[in-house]
């Protein structure tokens, strides 16, 4: 690999003796990994139980997990675990090594209120929620709009029910959420020379005046960051990128502005030394005290009788005229009786009790004819570019309620009155994944009623069909098809 003359000089001088083996490291293959989702792994066996069942249908062996973060493994290059059904229904996340190490320093509890900064694709917001579970907030935000989109497809992916995706630059969260998050995660923007060997094209992007930018911008969102601390919180600041004046220049930048702020740990990982890219984390502790943080927060317990307005921003292009198309975008204060009677229907017809419930005893909120379910921690996003306010439910038609591939991903098997089982070796299951019908067989027929049907794949919920008769007709989405 050629790498920059200026980036050379700089790693031989900063690497001494290391530099001929850190050069090595350039000429060998990187590392592959993938985090079992415990959102949806572990919920009918233990976690390690069901890991070894996944691990062996994807014909990985266990003998090589990545250390620093839980239930993570690393497989081999012929392996190609992004297309299989497993993959497309949630039950793990393809990620660099390396960059687990974030969310795993941070690891906040359950019940936290936490924010991801910089949060796009969605592996350390994926990752954070199975430590929250489906308790606490978590804002996961991404200033750029297509990278959010994506963010928030990942979050629909891996059945998070607790997430609120932001569209936003740092400075605008935090005048909206001053002293609000107990745990923070700033992956931050940087030159990415950490990941040369995997993304090649970084090091055409490289360049010394690149790492000025990166450093300068990486202070302005620590900085934002600390304006959404609460007393006691912590954060967690990461980079890929070997750069001093990216890593330990910011933090001690950071410490000089903010006394109140104490450096717990920082670590670096080099692709010479461990099997990963290059990272770098520091853990950032505020001192002191908070309240148990789950007694410090406002639990919603509102009925879905009294649906929110939160005055959402969607695009900032739709604000430009209010008459067009996009104003179906705008939300709804509240759901006719006609709705609340579709939904009903649906939610009785179609999941548990337990699960109507859940929906029903809550905060919803509609875009246009869409619903969704806020988190039950109560937050304030008016006002706000918000990509998704928690769990998608689905959407009002011509006297109709049709359930989204959210609520589908974010279900347990035993959610659903209504159930096709497949198995993944089972042709009809790649059909499905292509958007084909399902056959049932006679027995399967018999048991399953007309009407929405929960398709699962080795009892895992893996999209929504309509049932009538002996055949299923397909709903998963038709942007999600033709990957397996």
């Amino acid at each position: 690999m050629n790498l920059p003359i200026e980036f050379e000089k700089k790693m031989k001088a900063f690497l001494g003796n290391e530099w001929e083996e850190f050069l090595y490291s350039y000429d060998n293959n990187r590392f592959q990994a993938l985090r079992f989702n415990t959102l949806k792994v572990g919920k009918n066996k233990s976690v390690e139980e069901e890991i070894a069942g996944i691990m062996d249908k994807l014909c990985i062996p266990m003998d090589k997990k990545v250390t620093w973060a839980n239930d993570a493994y690393y497989y081999d290059e012929e392996k190609r675990p992004g297309k299989h059904p497993y993959h497309e229904m949630g039950l793990y996340y393809i990620q660099e090594p390396s960059a687990m190490s974030a969310a795993a320093l941070l690891a906040p509890k359950p019940g936290m209120r936490v924010l991801d900064l910089c949060a796009a694709p969605g592996g350390k917001s994926t990752q954070l929620a199975t430590y929250l579970g489906d308790s606490g907030l978590l804002v996961s935000n991404e200033i750029n709009t297509q990278r959010s989109r994506i963010l928030s497809q990942n979050i629909e992916r891996m059945g998070i029910k607790n997430a609120i995706v932001t569209n936003e630059d740092s400075f605008v969260l935090a005048s909206h959420f001053p002293s609000f998050f107990n745990a923070i995660q700033v992956d931050a923007p940087c030159s990415g020379e950490g990941m040369f060997r995997k993304l090649p094209e970084a090091v055409n992007e490289w360049s010394p005046q690149n790492v000025e930018i990166c450093a300068a911008r990486q202070k302005e969102i620590l900085d934002n960051a600390a304006t959404m601390l609460k007393a006691g919180g912590t954060i967690v600041y990461s980079t890929c990128t070997f750069s001093q004046e990216e890593n330990e220049n910011v933090i001690e930048y950071f410490l000089e502005r903010h006394p109140d702020f104490t450096l717990e740990e920082m670590e670096r990982f080099w692709p010479h030394k461990v099997d990963g890219e290059g990272h770098f984390v520091a853990k950032l502790v505020r001192r002191g005290s908070v309240n148990e943080f789950d007694a410090d927060y406002e639990v919603c317990e509102e009925s879905c009788n009294k649906v929110e307005d939160t005055g959402l921003k969607t695009d900032r292009k739709t604000k430009k005229n209010k008459n067009n198309k996009n104003r179906k975008n705008e939300t709804k204060p509240a759901l006719t009786k006609e709705n609340m009677k579709l939904l009903s229907e649906f939610l009785d017809e179609t999941v548990s009790e337990d699960m109507a419930a859940w929906i029903k005893n809550s905060r919803l909120v509609m875009f246009g004819e869409q619903l969704y379910r806020l988190p039950d921690m109560e937050v304030d996003i008016k006002g706000l570019k918000v990509q998704r306010a928690g769990l998608h439910v689905g959407e009002f038609k011509k006297q109709r309620f049709e359930p989204s591939h959210s609520l589908a991903l974010a279900l347990k098997q035993s959610d659903a009155q209504n159930v096709v089982k497949l198995t993944c070796d089972d042709p009809q299951t790649t059909g499905f994944f292509n958007g084909q019908s399902v056959m049932l067989s006679d027995e399967q027929a018999a048991e399953c009623k007309k009407g929405w049907a929960l398709v699962c794949v080795d009892g895992y919920p893996a999209g929504w069909g309509k049932v009538n008769g002996a055949q299923v007709k397909n709903h998963y989405p038709k942007g999600l098809r033709n990957k397996i």
